[in-house]
């Protein structure tokens, strides 16, 4: 294996030539890595790293955003950086503020949490001057008011010179959220390696992703019925009213329309605001609890319910309204005593024994929106001869709902390393920076909207051998919306990253003199030492003659016309006025019946189910206790 030779490095780093050319970007301007999951953005870290300290250029900076992470990295670079480790600290919300800034100044790589950052920044506690290289790990937080947005308009202001990496496997999936979070970042270009690519091509490894549809069992069915006939009943009423719009289709962001016209009523001291807040509060909770029964399991709807009731006693008169239902105390009746009614449990055991028969050895890793499922899932699975299974959740915590606290975090996973369990079910914090390499199997218990969440779901699995992903999909519900969303998301991503791509000139206030990989050596497997500039022109030609890219087509566009070229970067094919049809020119397709008939699941994209805003509700209390992060409303939290 060659290797990386640089005086501030240790031995050990793999020379791979996409990770030298994400680092020729990164020395040279303010970049946004991007990178798949498992192909080692962290080298690229310790690369640049490793010339700042080299070159004094300054501290280097590492922002991570959880605790666990900073930890994570913490030790990583400890194990790669070639300083005395007490000069690799963290720096978080455990550390007292008033030794904050003794910390700052005894620390050459300092590893933080944002908040922590931003808070001590504006309060004067650090100077963000000393600093050469900031690293955004997972950078595409910085959105909105999230502190990693915060922390980079700071630095902007106070020190525009320094160098910055953002680092990530999914930027985002709109255009305007890519451009957002390089604007706050201050990142001037894009360095984006894909799978495809010819130097990628030796270090790829399968990751096989199956879908499975499962259909949901009568019994199920008879139960959900008389509640779907509820819900469709109350939003007729909320529709004859004028406060709901008029589509047959309900989703969650039709409820929250609903209620904001229901208060704008209420303001104006119209009375009908009143009945009509009553109304949706109560189609809130019954759609929620519907989505439950028909995407979680009977067990996670009737802890919801019971959980609304304990609510009702501590004074929350909204949810005693919900629970007098007739309709909910009818299926609390019938729905007492019975075993779990859901295929997705039983599909689940189906999948370890089977994994587990085929490789003992193996280690599973089960990603679900929700604690209630952690809990059935961990309570079913330890029930399998072999199966250690235990949970892994966030740090908050609502009454006899504790979460586990970073230090049972840590050790959580350090046990999973170890082969102490060998299964490991995890909410939405497990979705980050789990160095779990020897991850063989990861199951979604359901697929997440957002395009970002499942690429770092499914990168847990594949990063050093071949992984299999299993996405379970309750037919004819929420599940199969979400899973299209989450696809074709993920597709456009990249399209946007292509375009945005292109149109960025590499611009650099003070154009840096020579190779900027100058520092940098290969020890090849045979002993020589090449520089790894020539390295790296030399894999480059090497692997581009093992792993041709298919050329495609692209549409060369200039002003009145277009030519077309050959090229080996995937493009979006733009159409110009002069290469149009004239309108009263008939096309093939007036000719032919072969037409496909537009999918009865096709969808409307801005209809897609964005991220629910009823998993930010006050009902976030079934969910894993860390919020996603929004725009508006940011978690502060160091989970």
């Amino acid at each position: 294996m060659a290797t990386v030779q640089h005086p501030f490095l240790k031995d050990g780093v793999e020379a791979r030539a996409y990770q030298l050319q994400a680092l020729k970007y990164c020395l040279t301007v303010s970049t946004m890595m991007v990178m798949p999951t498992g192909f080692g953005k962290t080298a690229v870290e310790w690369m640049a790293m490793a010339n700042c300290l080299h070159n004094e250029k300054g501290k280097v900076l590492l922002i991570a955003p959880t605790t666990g992470l900073v930890e994570e990295q913490q030790r990583m670079a400890r194990a790669m950086i070639n300083i005395d480790d007490n000069e690799i600290i963290t720096y978080t919300g455990d550390n007292a503020p008033a030794s904050r800034p003794e910390l700052w100044g005894t620390g050459k790589i300092i590893i933080a949490t944002p908040q922590v950052i931003r808070n001590d920044a504006q309060n004067g506690l650090i100077d963000l001057t000393d600093l050469g290289l900031l690293i955004f790990d997972e950078a595409h937080h910085a959105t909105g008011k999230h502190a990693y947005s915060q922390v980079g308009l700071l630095m902007h202001k106070a020190n525009p010179k320094c160098s910055v990496i953002g680092a990530t496997a999914s930027p985002g999936s709109t255009e305007h959220g890519i451009r957002q979070v390089a604007d706050n970042l201050n990142i001037k270009t894009y360095s984006v390696s894909k799978k495809e690519s010819s130097l990628l091509q030796p270090y790829k490894v399968n990751m096989k992703i199956t879908p499975h549809y499962l259909e949901l069992g009568d019994e199920l069915n008879k139960i959900i019925l008389p509640l779907e006939y509820h819900q469709n009943s109350e939003a007729e009423q909320l529709r004859k009213m004028g406060f709901l719009a008029p589509t047959g289709h309900l989703s969650s962001k039709l409820i929250e329309d609903a209620q904001r016209k229901a208060s704008i009523a209420i303001q104006r001291r119209d009375t009908r605001g009143y009945n009509a807040a009553r109304k949706i509060s109560n189609l809130r909770r019954i759609h929620i609890l519907l989505d439950l029964l028909r995407t979680q399991g009977l067990k996670s709807a009737q802890a919801f319910v019971d959980r609304a009731e304990e609510d009702g006693r501590s004074g929350q008169r909204g949810t005693n309204s919900f629970i007098a239902l007739p309709c909910i105390h009818d299926f609390r009746n019938v729905s007492k005593g019975l075993d779990e009614l859901h295929p997705k449990p039983e599909h689940v055991a189906a999948l370890l024994s089977q994994q587990l028969k085929d490789s003992p050895q193996s280690k599973v890793l089960i990603f679900t929106e929700y604690r209630d499922t952690v809990d059935l899932l961990a309570k079913r699975l330890n029930s399998i001869d072999g199966v250690v299974a235990d949970r892994f959740i966030g740090q908050s915590g609502t009454g006899s709902r504790k979460g586990m606290n970073q230090k049972q975090q840590l050790a959580q996973l350090q046990r999973f390393r170890e082969g102490d369990i060998n299964v490991l079910i995890a909410t939405s914090v497990g979705e980050e920076g789990l160095d779990v390499p020897a991850a063989d199997l990861v199951i979604l218990y359901e697929p997440v909207p957002s395009a970002i969440r499942t690429i770092q779901r499914r990168g847990r699995t594949a990063r050093q051998r071949d992984g299999e992903v299993h996405i379970l999909i309750a037919k004819d519900t929420r599940d199969v919306f979400v899973y299209m969303a989450s696809k074709s998301r993920e597709k456009k991503m990249h399209i946007h990253l292509d375009k945005i791509k292109g149109e960025i000139k590499l611009i650099t206030v003070n154009p840096p003199k020579g190779d900027v990989l100058s520092d940098f050596s290969v020890v090849e497997e045979d002993g020589s030492i090449v520089s790894a500039t020539d390295y790296l022109s030399s894999e480059i030609k090497r692997l581009g003659e093992l792993y041709p890219v298919i050329e495609t087509v692209e549409i060369d566009v200039k002003k009145g016309g277009g030519r077309i070229t050959a090229t080996a970067d995937d493009s979006v094919p733009v159409i110009t006025p002069a290469m149009r049809r004239p309108s009263n020119q008939m096309g093939l397709e007036s000719f032919s019946n072969l037409n496909e008939e537009k999918s009865e699941t096709t969808i409307d994209e801005e209809e897609i189910l964005p991220e629910d805003t009823q998993l930010n509700s006050k009902w976030k209390v079934i969910l894993d206790g860390t919020k996603h992060k929004t725009n508006k409303n940011e978690n502060d939290s160091n989970d």
